[in-house]
């Protein structure tokens, strides 16, 4: 499970069932809900007054922005651990997509004041969450701007293993991945054309493969020294 953060959603995972497949955790502090969704369902759609957190139990989830002509960007691919605030200021409006069938715990309420009001255990975890997230948004905001096509799209299947935690076996990491190529190219700013060009390049190459929903890197070391790939960014600084 990615981050810190396993042990505090195996924590909520003891609740009481509620209708519709939610369920409520009663506890000191605000409600905490479970929710399951589908693949395909939005889980926040960007333009409702709904304020919370939510952390993603299992699952791929997308987190991004509708434009005005239709188009979207993906801000962040969220793994199971991960968690993205919704409704904390007036204009975030981020849309959240469950990319495979996916269950999250929601926490209801400000964020800023979750965080506020939480148990210093429970906002420590937010806080690295959060952190770790602006780190990935502001990596992938320098492969969007200053990396090529190939360099991006094997920048981001690299980061993809490591929070993963994908054990290389002889330098080949395999793993199972939902994403479709129009999920790439609106995280990479490619189109899905574009994504399937740089694919096949990357797969001649050597360098990995992207087929039948399974990634698989043929050497994570020679293609992280094509790309300049440095995982420390995924990492959080101890005092």
């Amino acid at each position: 499970m990615a981050g810190d953060f396993g042990d505090f959603l195996k924590a909520l995972e003891a609740g009481i069932s509620s209708p519709a497949g939610n369920r409520r955790m009663e506890g000191r502090g605000p409600g905490v809900w479970r929710r399951n969704y589908e693949t395909g369902e939005t889980i926040a759609n960007g333009d409702e007054n709904k304020q919370a957190f939510i952390l993603i139990s299992s699952g791929w989830v997308a987190s991004g922005k509708m434009l005005t002509n239709g188009s979207r960007i993906v801000l962040d691919f969220l793994l199971p651990g991960d968690v993205v605030g919704i409704g904390a200021t007036e204009w975030a409006r981020e849309i959240i997509t469950a990319l495979s069938p996916v269950t999250i715990m929601e926490v209801p309420g400000a964020p800023l004041e979750t965080l506020l009001k939480a148990p210093k255990t429970v906002s420590s975890a937010l806080l690295k969450n959060i952190a770790r997230r602006n780190a990935r948004i502001a990596e992938h905001m320098v492969s969007i701007g200053r990396r090529g096509a190939a360099e991006r799209t094997a920048h981001l299947l690299l980061e993809l293993a490591y929070r993963l935690e994908i054990k290389a076996d002889k330098g080949r990491v395999r793993f199972r991945c939902p994403l479709t190529q129009a999920d790439l190219a609106d995280a990479l700013g490619l189109t899905a054309v574009h994504v399937n060009r740089v694919l096949k390049e990357l797969r001649e190459s050597g360098f990995a493969s992207f087929r039948n929903g399974v990634v698989e890197i043929q050497d994570v070391g020679r293609l992280a020294e094509f790309v300049g790939f440095d995982a420390s960014y995924l990492t959080l600084r101890t005092a």
